[in-house]
Protein backbone atom coordinates (compact mmCIF):
# COMPACT_ATOMS: atom_id res chain seq x y z
CA UNK A 1 0.00 0.00 0.00
CA UNK A 2 0.82 3.15 -0.79
CA UNK A 3 2.15 5.87 2.12
CA UNK A 4 1.11 8.90 0.41
CA UNK A 5 -2.91 9.74 0.73
CA UNK A 6 -4.03 10.87 -2.21
CA UNK A 7 -7.46 13.62 -1.84
CA UNK A 8 -10.48 12.35 -3.17
CA UNK A 9 -13.32 14.99 -5.15
CA UNK A 10 -15.35 16.47 -2.46
CA UNK A 11 -18.38 18.14 -3.53
CA UNK A 12 -20.62 20.48 -1.34
CA UNK A 13 -23.72 22.63 -1.53
CA UNK A 14 -25.77 24.20 1.60
CA UNK A 15 -28.86 24.94 2.41
CA UNK A 16 -29.84 27.56 5.47
CA UNK A 17 -30.52 24.39 7.94
CA UNK A 18 -27.91 21.74 6.25
CA UNK A 19 -24.72 20.89 4.37
CA UNK A 20 -24.73 18.14 1.77
CA UNK A 21 -21.58 16.64 1.38
CA UNK A 22 -20.58 14.46 -1.51
CA UNK A 23 -17.12 11.90 -1.61
CA UNK A 24 -16.55 11.08 -4.79
CA UNK A 25 -14.87 7.93 -4.48
CA UNK A 26 -15.30 4.31 -5.48
CA UNK A 27 -15.33 1.53 -3.34
CA UNK A 28 -15.54 3.34 0.15
CA UNK A 29 -18.11 1.54 2.01
CA UNK A 30 -15.50 0.56 4.03
CA UNK A 31 -14.68 4.44 5.00
CA UNK A 32 -13.45 5.76 8.16
CA UNK A 33 -15.57 8.90 8.89
CA UNK A 34 -14.69 10.80 12.42
CA UNK A 35 -17.36 13.68 12.23
CA UNK A 36 -17.20 16.51 15.02
CA UNK A 37 -18.50 19.71 15.69
CA UNK A 38 -15.90 21.06 13.95
CA UNK A 39 -14.44 18.96 11.45
CA UNK A 40 -14.64 16.20 9.39
CA UNK A 41 -11.46 13.36 8.85
CA UNK A 42 -12.00 10.59 5.76
CA UNK A 43 -10.11 7.55 5.23
CA UNK A 44 -9.92 4.70 2.49
CA UNK A 45 -7.98 2.50 0.68
CA UNK A 46 -9.29 1.96 -2.95
CA UNK A 47 -7.30 0.40 -5.37
CA UNK A 48 -4.60 0.00 -2.81
CA UNK A 49 -4.14 3.66 -2.33
CA UNK A 50 -4.83 5.79 0.90
CA UNK A 51 -7.31 8.05 0.33
CA UNK A 52 -8.30 10.88 3.11
CA UNK A 53 -8.68 14.45 3.60
CA UNK A 54 -9.18 16.91 7.06
CA UNK A 55 -11.90 19.96 7.02
CA UNK A 56 -12.60 22.47 9.58
CA UNK A 57 -16.01 23.53 9.58
CA UNK A 58 -16.30 26.98 8.95
CA UNK A 59 -19.19 26.86 11.72
CA UNK A 60 -19.93 24.06 14.19
CA UNK A 61 -22.58 21.25 12.61
CA UNK A 62 -24.82 18.37 14.92
CA UNK A 63 -22.82 15.33 14.67
CA UNK A 64 -25.09 13.07 15.81
CA UNK A 65 -27.87 14.24 13.22
CA UNK A 66 -25.93 13.21 10.48
CA UNK A 67 -26.64 11.26 8.10
CA UNK A 68 -24.67 9.03 5.52
CA UNK A 69 -24.92 6.98 2.56
CA UNK A 70 -22.25 4.57 1.49
CA UNK A 71 -22.51 3.33 -2.14
CA UNK A 72 -20.16 1.78 -4.75
CA UNK A 73 -19.33 5.15 -6.52
CA UNK A 74 -19.39 7.85 -3.53
CA UNK A 75 -20.78 8.95 0.09
CA UNK A 76 -23.03 10.90 0.65
CA UNK A 77 -23.82 13.20 3.87
CA UNK A 78 -26.25 15.47 5.28
CA UNK A 79 -24.95 17.69 7.99
CA UNK A 80 -27.44 19.86 10.50
CA UNK A 81 -25.82 22.87 10.99
CA UNK A 82 -25.63 23.85 14.94
CA UNK A 83 -27.05 27.56 13.50
CA UNK A 84 -29.42 27.96 11.23
CA UNK A 85 -27.82 30.34 8.97
CA UNK A 86 -25.96 30.27 5.10
CA UNK A 87 -21.95 30.05 5.21
CA UNK A 88 -19.85 32.13 3.16
CA UNK A 89 -17.56 28.85 2.60
CA UNK A 90 -17.19 25.52 4.20
CA UNK A 91 -14.12 25.30 5.39
CA UNK A 92 -12.99 27.84 8.32
CA UNK A 93 -9.49 28.11 5.91
CA UNK A 94 -10.31 31.04 3.10
CA UNK A 95 -7.33 29.28 1.39
CA UNK A 96 -8.92 27.19 -1.83
CA UNK A 97 -8.21 23.38 -1.60
CA UNK A 98 -8.33 21.92 -4.84
CA UNK A 99 -10.29 18.67 -4.07
CA UNK A 100 -13.43 20.69 -2.72
CA UNK A 101 -15.27 21.61 -5.09
CA UNK A 102 -19.22 23.17 -5.18
CA UNK A 103 -21.81 20.44 -6.09
CA UNK A 104 -24.27 22.45 -8.17
CA UNK A 105 -26.67 19.57 -8.16
CA UNK A 106 -27.41 20.45 -4.74
CA UNK A 107 -26.51 24.10 -4.60
CA UNK A 108 -29.04 26.74 -3.95
CA UNK A 109 -28.90 30.24 -3.06
CA UNK A 110 -29.79 32.00 0.31
CA UNK A 111 -32.42 33.72 -2.67
CA UNK A 112 -33.79 31.07 -3.91
CA UNK A 113 -35.61 29.43 -1.08
CA UNK A 114 -37.42 32.58 -0.72
CA UNK A 115 -38.03 33.26 -4.59
CA UNK A 116 -39.33 30.04 -4.95
CA UNK A 117 -42.51 30.60 -2.62
CA UNK A 118 -42.42 34.05 -3.38
CA UNK A 119 -43.04 33.74 -7.46
CA UNK A 120 -46.40 31.89 -7.24
CA UNK A 121 -47.86 32.18 -3.80
CA UNK A 122 -50.83 30.04 -3.34
CA UNK A 123 -50.09 27.82 -6.33
CA UNK A 124 -49.06 23.87 -5.61
CA UNK A 125 -46.92 22.57 -8.53
CA UNK A 126 -47.01 18.94 -7.56
CA UNK A 127 -50.10 19.08 -8.76
CA UNK A 128 -49.07 20.14 -12.40
CA UNK A 129 -47.69 16.92 -13.07
CA UNK A 130 -45.85 16.26 -16.39
CA UNK A 131 -45.86 19.39 -19.02
CA UNK A 132 -45.48 17.39 -22.02
CA UNK A 133 -42.26 18.25 -24.22
CA UNK A 134 -39.65 16.50 -27.20
CA UNK A 135 -41.74 13.71 -27.95
CA UNK A 136 -44.05 14.22 -30.97
CA UNK A 137 -42.97 18.16 -30.91
CA UNK A 138 -46.30 18.95 -32.20
CA UNK A 139 -46.54 22.59 -32.95
CA UNK A 140 -45.15 24.21 -36.23
CA UNK A 141 -45.55 20.62 -38.25
CA UNK A 142 -42.79 21.15 -40.84
CA UNK A 143 -42.10 24.04 -43.09
CA UNK A 144 -42.92 23.68 -46.29
CA UNK A 145 -45.30 26.16 -47.28
CA UNK A 146 -45.43 27.86 -43.78
CA UNK A 147 -48.83 26.16 -43.51
CA UNK A 148 -50.19 25.87 -40.13
CA UNK A 149 -49.10 29.21 -38.83
CA UNK A 150 -52.77 30.40 -38.38
CA UNK A 151 -52.91 34.07 -39.32
CA UNK A 152 -49.31 34.34 -41.71
CA UNK A 153 -50.37 35.15 -45.32
CA UNK A 154 -49.66 32.72 -48.26
CA UNK A 155 -45.83 33.25 -49.23
CA UNK A 156 -45.80 31.73 -52.03
CA UNK A 157 -46.81 35.16 -53.73
CA UNK A 158 -43.76 36.83 -52.63
CA UNK A 159 -41.92 34.20 -54.89
CA UNK A 160 -42.44 35.96 -58.16
CA UNK A 161 -41.15 39.58 -56.64
CA UNK A 162 -37.28 38.37 -57.41
CA UNK A 163 -35.54 40.93 -59.09
CA UNK A 164 -38.48 43.59 -58.82
CA UNK A 165 -36.11 46.60 -59.35
CA UNK A 166 -35.86 48.94 -56.76
CA UNK A 167 -37.01 52.33 -55.67
CA UNK A 168 -39.01 54.42 -57.88
CA UNK A 169 -36.83 56.99 -60.11
CA UNK A 170 -33.78 55.00 -59.82
CA UNK A 171 -34.22 53.98 -63.32
CA UNK A 172 -33.05 50.45 -63.02
CA UNK A 173 -29.14 51.68 -63.88
CA UNK A 174 -26.59 49.18 -62.06
CA UNK A 175 -24.85 50.24 -59.18
CA UNK A 176 -21.25 50.32 -58.73
CA UNK A 177 -19.69 50.41 -55.36
CA UNK A 178 -15.85 50.57 -55.69
CA UNK A 179 -13.20 50.51 -57.93
CA UNK A 180 -11.66 52.80 -61.09
CA UNK A 181 -15.23 54.03 -62.41
CA UNK A 182 -16.35 55.27 -58.97
CA UNK A 183 -15.86 59.08 -59.40
CA UNK A 184 -18.24 61.00 -60.69
CA UNK A 185 -17.78 63.61 -63.43
CA UNK A 186 -20.61 64.98 -63.71
CA UNK A 187 -21.49 65.05 -67.14
CA UNK A 188 -19.88 62.53 -69.08
CA UNK A 189 -18.38 63.51 -72.41
CA UNK A 190 -19.44 67.24 -72.22
CA UNK A 191 -16.12 67.90 -71.05
CA UNK A 192 -12.60 68.13 -72.54
CA UNK A 193 -9.57 66.53 -71.13
CA UNK A 194 -7.32 68.51 -69.46
CA UNK A 195 -4.06 69.18 -72.01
Amino acid sequence: MATNARHPTVLWAQREEIIYLTVELHDAQDAKIDLTEGSIDFSNTTDDLLYKFHLDFYKPIKPDQAKKSLTGRKTLMVLEKAEGEWWPRLTKDTGKLNFLKTDFDHWKDSDDEEDEAADFPGMDFSQMGGMGGMPGMGGMGGMPGMGGMGGMPDMSALAGMAGMGGMPGMGGAPMNFGGEDDVDSGDEGDEEPAK
